[in-house]
């Protein structure tokens, strides 16, 4: 079977963020409970952005690198979210359109709340694997920009993101190793939003799903791959990150049911193998079924140039509800990595005090899904886009009537 998996990553990750300990001052909250989850800062959606803004302003510069000729290969786009906008018309065909992707497409919506991201990339390899054109090509993008529920434990650590995958048949950043793959699914109520503005979560037995989803998945992927050993198998390890120090937790408690592991080893083992995959997610917070794509991102961008030339990295995502999955891709050799310049662009958001964050956050209420009528607010938008993105067009939502949305594209900060 000929090779597949992907070929390049880009995301877009906001353009504003408020630090955390801020947000832990201003409500109150235990400090100590910072330094486990672990995050430094998180971002701050614009009330001028919603998924599909945030999904188009990520696979732009991918596109852009791909030239004309080449997005006219891409034969599947499919989105993995769980911020819908409608309930029966997808998030990919208002992606699709403002992409100018071919009419030739086949596209489609994944929900499974954050595993979707995941499985939009295992479904698209499956595709793009079995494609009867030899350069066929799929994007993938998970993102979220969730509604975010103040006050609660959850707050700190919502962000908002996308990040768009190309997957083809020459994947000079990871090859998909087809059929390798462990999972774990059954019913759980850790997490529901049966409305637009409802989010219940139990947080204990989302964090005990989330290990028992782990060691499952693992299991699975190991019985179906019995040579398999988890420290010498696999080089490099992406978790889903709903904040780092869940996969700190997530890590610890695995290890310690594969056996009698000192402590120290275990410390060891999660710094070589696990922090660079969580760097990103401590500065932009849990973007949902783009979290463990985003994490794979932050792997590529800060693996050492002296690491080992190629490896495997074992990938793990789990979807509250739930369902999980455990997969492995190989790297290729280090030095044929491009950055991507998510470091640049995070370190160029504004950094919001706790009261702007408010009023941003007030502003954002009104824009739900279902909403019939919606004004964007464009000006700071127009004011912070030049410095995160000076090369390429953002797009945003300009205004929603009677259910019609409409976007603008930012150049230079303006439309």
């Amino acid at each position: 079977m000929k090779p597949v998996g992907i070929e390049d990553i880009s995301a877009y990750l906001g353009l504003a963020c408020v630090e955390v300990d801020d947000l832990f001052r201003a409500r109150g909250m235990d400090m100590p409970r910072m330094a486990n989850l672990m995050m430094r800062r998180k971002t701050v959606a614009l009330p001028c952005e919603d998924v599909v803004s945030y999904a188009v302003n990520a696979a732009r510069p991918l596109l852009d690198r791909l030239g004309p000729s080449g997005a006219q290969t891409i034969e599947l786009l499919v989105v993995g979210t769980e911020s819908g906008i409608d309930l029966s018309k997808s998030a990919a065909t208002w992606i699709h359109e403002l992409l100018g992707l071919p009419r030739t497409c086949r596209l489609f919506e994944v929900k499974q709340a954050c595993y979707a991201g995941v499985a939009a990339l295992q479904l698209a390899t499956a595709q793009i694997a079995a494609a009867s054109r030899e350069d066929a090509r799929a994007l993938v993008i998970g993102c979220d920009v969730p509604r975010l529920i103040r006050g609660t434990t959850a707050e700190p650590s919502q962000g908002a993101g996308a990040v768009a995958i190309l997957v083809g048949p020459l994947p000079t950043l990871a090859q998909a190793e087809l059929g390798a793959a462990g999972y774990c699914s059954f019913d759980v109520t850790d997490v529901r939003r049966p409305t637009a503005t409802d989010h219940i979560w139990s947080p204990d037995l989302s964090l005990v799903s989330y290990v028992e989803c782990l060691r499952t998945a693992y299991g699975d992927y190991v019985r179906r791959r019995p040579d398999t050993d988890f420290f010498d198998s696999f080089d490099h390890l992406v978790f889903h990150t709903p904040f780092p120090g869940a996969v700190r937790g997530a890590h610890r408690s695995l290890l310690r049911g594969l056996g009698r592991i000192p402590p120290q080893q275990i410390t060891e083992d999660f710094s070589r193998r696990l922090e660079n995959s969580i760097r990103y997610p401590a500065q932009v917070g849990n973007i949902y079924a783009g979290t463990t794509l985003l994490a794979l991102l932050s792997l590529l961008d800060h693996t050492k140039a002296d690491a080992a030339t190629s490896g495997r990295v074992g990938i793990f995502s789990y979807g509250s509800g739930c369902s999980s999955e455990f997969c492995s891709y190989l790297l290729t050799p280090v030095e044929q990595i491009r950055s991507s310049g998510v470091a640049q662009a995070l370190a160029a958001r504004a950094r919001l005090d706790v009261a702007a964050y408010d009023a941003i956050a007030d502003a954002s209420d009104l824009l739900y899904a279902g909403v019939a009528d919606f004004e964007g607010d464009l000006s700071l938008a127009r004011t912070l886009a030049p410095a995160v993105s000076p090369d390429y067009p953002l797009t945003m939502l300009d205004r929603i009537g009677s259910h019609e949305r409409h976007y603008v594209h930012l150049t230079g900060g303006n439309p």
